[in-house]
C-alpha cells in the first residue's frame, strides 16, 4: 500500500478525494459529471483510493456512494460546550462511536452495527444532533452521519477506544490510526 501523499499525488485522484470529504456519501455518476471522466478513469481512480484507505464505499438502494475513510480524516479542533452540560447515555455513547468509526454511517448501519433498535436509535441520533454532537445530511431518501469533535469529548473517545483494544475488541493497527487521528487535533 502507498502512503496518503503517494496516493494524492495525481492531480484527478486528489480532486476526487478532495470531493469525497467534502460530499460525503457522493455517488459514481455525480463524481463523473463533476469531472467528465469515463467510467473505466473513474472506476480506476475510486478503486485506487479505496485500497490505500483513503474513502470507502457502499451501495443505498443500488447506488454507489463514497466517504472518506476514518483513519485518512483529520479531526479539526472546534469550541463546544463543556462535556459536563451533555452527559451521554451507553446508547448514545454507542452510536455516537459507531459514527466516529464509520463517518458518513446511515441509520440502518448504525442499527446494524450497535444492535439498538431502529426508534431508539432515531431518538438518540436527534438527541446527538441537538447536543451538535453529529450533523446529518441527506442523499437520495438516505440521512447520513457525521461526528462534529470538541477537545474533552476527544480525551473521553480515546480512553474508550483504549480500553476496546484492551480487551481486544479493535486491533492495535485500528487503534493507533484512530489514536493519531483524535490526538492530531489535541
Amino acid at each position: 500500500m502507498s502512503t496518503g501523499d503517494e496516493v494524492l499525488e495525481n492531480k484527478i485522484r486528489r480532486l476526487i478525494y478532495n470531493h469525497i470529504l467534502k460530499y460525503p456519501g457522493v455517488s459514481f455518476n455525480t463524481l463523473k459529471d463533476i469531472y467528465e471522466l469515463t467510467d473505466s478513469s473513474l472506476r480506476y481512480h475510486l478503486y485506487y483510493l479505496e485500497k490505500n484507505n483513503q474513502i470507502h464505499s457502499g451501495t443505498e438502494k443500488g447506488i454507489r456512494c463514497y466517504f472518506p475513510h476514518p483513519a485518512s480524516v483529520t479531526i479539526p479542533q472546534r469550541p463546544q460546550a463543556p462535556l459536563e452540560s451533555r452527559r451521554l447515555s451507553p446508547e448514545q455513547e454507542r452510536i455516537l462511536n459507531a459514527i466516529i468509526r464509520y463517518p458518513g454511517i446511515n441509520q440502518k448501519e448504525i442499527v446494524n452495527r450497535t444492535g439498538i433498535n431502529r426508534f431508539k436509535v432515531m431518538r438518540n441520533i436527534n438527541t446527538l444532533v441537538e447536543l451538535k454532537l453529529v450533523k446529518n445530511r441527506k442523499f437520495q431518501n438516505t440521512v447520513y452521519y457525521e461526528y462534529i469533535p470538541d477537545v474533552e469529548m476527544k480525551y473521553r473517545i480515546l480512553k474508550g477506544l483504549m480500553i476496546k483494544f484492551l480487551k481486544n475488541e479493535i486491533d492495535e493497527e485500528t487503534f493507533l490510526k484512530l489514536k493519531k487521528r483524535l490526538e492530531g487535533g489535541l
